[in-house]
């Protein structure tokens, strides 16, 4: 059975869940969410565990230093930690996560284990998966040897890899369909028809891509798919029956890449946060910041700190506004008294003003800060109109 299964339609996601209950988003919260995970971090965090010194021990060196340290963290007791902390981590922020975390990587491991009778499927095995869904505490009775873990592991690697490729793969494709000015450029289908003619290499994983794709007609009620070949399934009432069309895989990239045309065919903006620069899908034409929580600023988000950047940033702006107008007063004034001594004096003035006013389109465009401002403008008129005042 494949591990993935999802449905694009009326600009939503409907992504089966292991229980066939259906999970339901708004269309592109999938790729936002697959942008957003270090699968970097993930995979130096894996390959650590799978290259550790007790990792790499033979088997009878392995029994040797479970008897020497028996009451220290195993090696098998480490590896449970580190697919406990992938639930953490990943499964909350999205279904297709979950189902990454907690069916494609737990079944890998019965899968690399799994003899060809399975009658004779080992116990140990069973209940260190039992470990692995919290159903069971870790005891020596259910623990691995390196020897089994390591390959399943390595596995859990290439999966991450091929993700990071994926995401290194995309992320510069949707900035040129999305980076564009709306009021200049053409719109989202428009530069993505503009990218698919021109990047041949996007066409090849296109193509790869949709190979792995299945498609399966599906009949759900009230969020639920409904499994006629179940015997337990009840039957869900006549009214209350949809039917979606699913894309069914075991390659959750596939779906990646099908999630992004799907965004574009729908023309569904997406846009880099200002604050941290990741991808979020903004509720107007004017949101700058999205609703993550910044680390470090206790519960405050992006959106949050945006503002109070954006309130300081007005502050700055009126301020040197006010300080604008007040020395341009206070130096005309000083160039209308000496008008006959400096026959030129007008003019310096005007160069004042607009020396002025350049400095103050870089404090409204946020590249001076207000402090700046006022140490460059804010001096003496006889030194910003170049003339001397005699002493007494």
């Amino acid at each position: 059975m494949p591990y993935y299964e999802m449905s694009l339609e009326n600009q939503r996601e409907y992504v089966c869940q292991n229980d066939f209950t259906v999970a339901e988003n708004a269309l592109g919260a999938w790729l936002i969410a697959f942008l957003d995970v270090d699968w970097t971090d993930l995979i130096k965090k894996t390959e650590s565990l799978r290259e550790d010194h007790e990792g790499t021990l033979s088997k009878f060196r392995w029994m040797q230093e479970k008897q020497r340290r028996q009451w220290e963290l195993t090696y098998s007791e480490r590896v449970v930690a580190w697919y406990h902390g992938l639930k953490e981590t990943l499964s909350s922020r999205h279904p297709l996560l979950k189902l990454l975390v907690e069916q494609q990587i737990r079944n890998r491991l019965l899968s690399a284990l799994q003899p060809k009778n399975l009658a004779e499927l080992r116990m140990d095995v069973l209940h260190y998966v039992e470990v692995l869904d919290g159903t069971r505490a870790h005891s020596e009775q259910t623990m691995l040897s390196p020897m089994d873990l390591r390959p399943w592991l390595l596995e859990a690697e290439q999966i991450f890899f091929t993700l990071k490729t994926c995401q290194a793969q995309l992320l510069p494709l949707l900035d040129q369909v999305m980076g564009g000015d709306p009021e200049k450029d053409h719109g989202i289908l428009q530069r993505y028809h503009q990218m698919q003619q021109k990047d041949l290499s996007f066409q090849c994983m296109v193509e790869q891509s949709y190979r792995l794709l299945s498609p399966q007609f599906r009949i759900t009620s009230v969020h639920r798919i409904y499994r006629s070949d179940l015997l337990k399934e009840i039957a869900p009432q006549m009214d209350q029956l949809e039917g979606h069309t699913y894309m069914v895989t075991d390659a959750l990239e596939a779906l990646t890449l099908w999630e992004f045309e799907m965004i574009c065919a729908n023309e569904i903006l997406l846009r880099r946060c200002s604050y941290c620069n990741r991808y979020f899908r903004p509720y107007s034409v004017v949101s700058c910041y999205c609703d993550r929580p910044v680390e470090g600023k206790g519960e405050k988000t992006c959106k949050e700190i945006g503002a109070m950047s954006r309130h300081q940033q007005k502050v700055n702006q009126d301020e040197a506004k006010k300080l604008y107008r007040k020395v341009c007063n206070r130096t005309q004034m000083a160039a209308q008294r000496r008008k006959g001594q400096y026959p030129d004096i007008l003019r310096r003035y005007r160069q004042v003003q607009l020396r002025g006013k350049e400095l103050l389109e870089q404090v409204e465009a946020g590249t001076m800060t207000f402090s700046q401002f006022q140490q460059q403008f804010d001096k003496k008129p006889g030194e910003l109109l170049g003339i001397r005042y005699a002493r007494n």
